[in-house]
């Protein structure tokens, strides 16, 4: 849990007293590999930041289940559509390993920023961050070829298929695991 609340910190340069509100607002939640954080249809009432584990969002259709994010260390986690309309999920999010989640319920964050009005760049900052995620992956997606979407998510996580079970690799990638493994063979060493 130092981790986290360290970075915070150290980034936005919060003095004691804002640090003592958000340890006081913040609650510990412990996952289980495979146990659901959010589940479709369900309403986002708080939004985690990942001390321990890996999560994964994704979308399940009658088809397919579909991946289309990892969370690891450090990252926020929750749907933020759901979470800022207070409307039903339309992504499921679950740990991928076990998981030490530091949980920030709605209405106490809006009690913290209207205690503590620095804090608002913490949340300005963690929602530029989703968008800035939301649109790279967007354009990887539509712009960039299965290979170098794989060789992307190989320099942006090293460790990623020591962490994560390749079907969720693969349809995060937007490819069959046939390809991934071929992939694999010809690119990691």
């Amino acid at each position: 849990m130092n981790r986290i609340f360290f970075n915070i910190q150290r980034t936005f340069n919060t003095n004691s007293e804002e640090q003592n509100a958000i340890r006081n607002a913040a609650r510990i939640k412990h996952l289980a590999k495979n146990e659901i954080f959010l589940r479709e249809g369900d309403v986002c009432k708080s939004i985690g930041l990942i001390e321990k584990g890996s999560m994964r969002l994704y979308y399940d259709s009658p088809e397919k289940e579909v991946c289309n994010d990892f969370f690891f260390e450090n990252s926020v986690v929750g749907s933020f559509a759901s979470f800022l309309t207070e409307m039903p999920s339309i992504v499921s999010i679950a740990a991928i390993e076990d998981c030490e989640i530091i949980l920030f319920e709605k209405s106490d964050l809006f009690l913290l920023i209207q205690k503590y009005p620095s804090l608002k760049r913490l949340a300005d900052f963690i929602l530029q961050e989703q968008f800035l995620r939301a649109e790279k992956r967007e354009e990887a997606l539509l712009k960039f070829s299965p290979e170098k979407r794989f060789k992307n998510l190989l320099e942006e996580h090293p460790k990623i298929f020591k962490r994560v079970p390749l079907h969720y690799v693969a349809s995060y990638l937007n490819i069959t695991p046939e390809t991934l493994s071929r992939y694999r063979t010809r690119f990691l060493v």
